[in-house]
């Protein structure tokens, strides 16, 4: 049976309950529609939820690793450094942002293109923890992929993404277009991304994203529709976000710790900010222990020792740090390696998350609803199983496999 996969990236269910997504909420009337399991990681919830196994397996888990110590010096990159730390000086983080990407785009071709304002000083340090989408062979390194399995079993399908569509208010008509040349895909993956940057600059308020989400309810009315219109019910839809979106109550500023032990980063230590983690890189065990102590001061950071990680099912590796540091839900470390100039009031990546707005949404019909466990909190490894059934690629894992992975 194909199968076509609508991610919404950030879709909350507090969206959904406040009636602003009739589209999500009559899909999965008949199924299952309601929270998944909350992932503590980055880029890996996709390759959890096209490999069906957690980071700690497949080894994929923020956005950004440790590059090589051994990289060549080339003139391009000591340009590229020198026009960032001219473009850093610049008002806003939209001109800063602008100013890296076209520097990707002129200079650094494939590297670390994506939106970040990583200290130019510590650019070299740090590569992208993917070389290629995950639709792609190999993406996942070992690991196999969905899309692996449709490709040895010689099933086509359909990639609808940014940049493939410029926005999502493109996505209906490409999906239409693409259905109408025939040749049907098997699976469809199409993600809805605008959610995310609203949510993170406005919090995951319905009221406030209204006219957002009214849109959004729009595109997947009429992308459904298409979908419809080309399979008839010879197809399953499964509608699904990837995180949700916790609201921001406070910020935490960790630069003034890291000062005062003195050491000097990209020297004696190597740290990297997301917006709710802190991971920190020393060869020396004094060093570690010197920033270990500093930031176990600040409220509302936990450490994450290798029995913690591994109940996360995150790597105990060198993408997770030598320290590791976990924000408590709703606490933002701000400024961070993302965002310098304004707070969000929104945010996602969550070792724990107790509230509503913050757990990913899952919405299907029966056909899926049925192949899904039954009396306990479903993760995407659980829907990984769920559609390589549907699109007869084998069956189920056994339930012990797909263990949840929020920290309790």
């Amino acid at each position: 049976m194909p199968v076509a996969l609508l991610l919404v990236d950030a879709l909350s269910p507090v969206y959904v309950a406040a009636g602003a997504l009739p589209a999500v909420q009559s899909h999965g009337r008949a199924g299952f529609a309601g929270p998944l399991a909350n992932m503590y990681a980055y880029r890996g919830i996709e390759a959890t939820l096209f490999t069906g196994r957690f980071p700690d397996e497949h080894g994929i888990w923020g956005e950004f690793r440790p590059a090589p110590a051994a990289r060549p010096d080339r003139l391009r990159d000591r340009l590229a450094g020198l026009m960032i730390r001219v473009g850093d000086t610049l008002p806003s983080d939209r001109l800063r942002l602008d100013v890296r990407y076209v520097v990707a785009r002129l200079l650094q071709p494939g590297h670390l293109s994506m939106g970040h304002l990583i200290p130019a000083g510590l650019l070299r340090s740090f590569q992208s923890s993917t070389e290629a989408p995950l639709w792609e062979p190999g993406s996942a390194g070992p690991a196999v992929t969905l899309f692996d399995e449709l490709r040895a079993a010689g099933l086509p399908y359909e990639v609808v993404v940014h940049p493939l569509v410029r926005h999502d208010g493109e996505i209906p008509s490409a999906v239409a277009a693409r259905a109408r040349r025939g040749d049907l895909p098997a699976f469809w993956y199409i993600k809805f991304s605008a959610l995310d940057a609203l949510g993170h600059e406005h919090g995951p308020d319905p009221e406030r994203l209204a006219p957002a989400l009214a849109a959004l309810n729009g595109q997947l009315e009429r992308t459904i529709a298409a979908l419809r219109a080309a399979y008839g019910e010879a197809l399953d839809i499964v509608v699904v976000s990837d995180h949700g979106m916790s609201a921001v109550e406070r910020a935490l500023d960790v630069r003034p710790a890291l000062r005062a032990t003195g050491l000097q980063p990209g020297r004696d230590y190597l740290y990297f900010l997301d917006s709710t983690t802190v991971r920190i890189w020393c060869d020396d065990p004094g060093t570690c222990a010197q920033l270990a102590e500093a930031l176990a001061a600040l409220p509302g950071l936990r450490p994450l020792d290798p029995l913690a990680r591994a109940r996360a099912r995150i790597p105990d590796d060198e993408s997770t740090g030598d320290l590791l540091f976990a924000l408590d839900e709703g606490a933002v470390v701000f400024p961070d390696f993302f965002r310098r100039q304004t707070r969000p009031k929104g945010m996602h990546g969550y070792a724990r998350v107790a509230s509503a707005a913050g757990l990913p949404y899952l919405a299907v019909e029966p056909s899926i609803a049925g192949l899904l466990p039954q009396g306990d909190t479903l993760t995407h490894a659980d829907l990984w199983a769920a559609m390589r059934a549907r699109l007869g690629l084998g069956a189920p894992a056994a339930r012990e496999e797909l263990r949840c992975t929020s920290l309790r």
